[in-house]
């Protein structure tokens, strides 16, 4: 019959599309180191032998806030998903591109969350109990740097006060001697000559 010929006419040309939608590059898994290279290459247009994931990280941290959201997260899918979803290609349906550009965040989020160490209680309580104890180390050292700062300053002090008075008596010699009609002493004690004008 008509209708059976047409049903197996589109259950064929569905078998078609299907396989033609199937025959794409590899796909890297979302979120994986080979993934994020080939952002890093193709996407950003970087040479992958000098991939650095703080730079990638930076590169992609659109509003610069520390975290890559939803929709950071989602752009780097673009490259994997246009592997597999040509809007030219009648066998690709482009809401089931968004739909795996979804599930492709989902899978990264889980994956991350999987993967971060949370720490016990007791963990952090020995972690700030050695903080505190560094603080109050690096504080104890502080206080006595201080001190022999102050110290320092003292005896500075007291130096140019002996080097000011020295200077004051050596002056009052020199007066002294002009006075006594003896001409000034160099440093070394040596005869200094002045020119009279």
């Amino acid at each position: 019959t008509l209708n059976e010929e047409k049903r197996k006419e589109e259950e064929s040309k569905f078998e078609e599309m299907k396989k033609k939608h199937e025959n794409h590059p590899k796909v890297n898994h979302p979120g994986s180191k080979d993934q994020l290279k080939e952002v890093w290459e193709e996407t950003d247009g970087l040479d992958p032998n000098d991939f650095d994931p703080k730079t990638f990280f930076k590169l992609h941290d659109v509003n610069s806030d520390g975290f890559l959201d939803e929709q950071e997260l989602e752009a780097l899918f673009t490259k994997e998903l246009e592997k597999v979803y040509d809007p030219k290609n009648e066998e690709d349906d482009m809401v089931e591109m968004e739909e795996e550009r979804l599930r492709m965040r989902e899978h990264v989020m889980n994956e991350t969350l999987d993967q971060q160490q949370f720490f016990t209680e007791e963990e952090l309580k020995e972690y700030e109990n050695i903080i505190a104890l560094q603080e109050n180390e690096l504080k104890k050292k502080a206080d006595e740097l201080q001190k022999q700062k102050e110290e320092l300053q003292r005896q500075h002090d007291q130096l140019e006060a002996q080097k000011l008075e020295y200077h004051q008596v050596i002056q009052q010699m020199e007066q002294k001697k002009l006075q006594q009609g003896i001409p000034p002493s160099g440093p070394a004690g040596e005869l200094k000559f002045e020119p009279h004008i």
